[in-house]
């Protein structure tokens, strides 16, 4: 099982930033990226439109407690299987929120390095779009 992680600051408290992470179709659409979603909750689907194709993933969990979401992918170009992701917020200052985007998965006709490498530039990403988000 291969591992990736990102991580960065938000410019907002972690009550702000959880509205955003927390809303699994919303904190893609911020991003400027064509989403769709089926279903409501933990089990619903959301498909984004990447590079001509389209990736879709199951909402796994949203914990308030902890601030963190976890999603997995049901289908996609992504060459990867067992794929578990995880958003966690934690506090760090008055007015900035730590966020970790982590995952497990298995790759699939790659390797482990090339797949890491992959993962990671789509959670940096993704952490940029919402540090933007929050930067006005």
């Amino acid at each position: 099982m291969a591992e990736a992680s990102a991580e960065g600051d938000v410019p907002a408290g972690i009550d702000d930033v959880w509205k955003v992470v927390s809303d699994f179709v919303g904190v893609i659409a911020l991003m400027g990226v064509p989403v769709e979603s089926e279903g409501e909750g933990v089990g619903m689907t959301r498909s984004v439109a990447m590079a001509g194709t389209k990736i879709t993933e199951r909402l796994e969990a949203v914990d308030p407690d902890t601030y963190s979401t976890s999603y997995s992918i049901v289908s996609g170009p992504i060459p990867v299987t067992g794929y578990l992701s995880t958003i966690r917020l934690t506090p760090s200052g008055d007015a900035t929120t730590h966020l970790t985007w982590s995952g497990r998965f298995e790759p699939d006709g790659i390797s482990d390095a090339d797949a890491v490498k992959m993962i990671e530039q789509v959670y940096a990403g993704g952490i940029k779009g919402i540090q933007k988000h929050f930067a006005g």
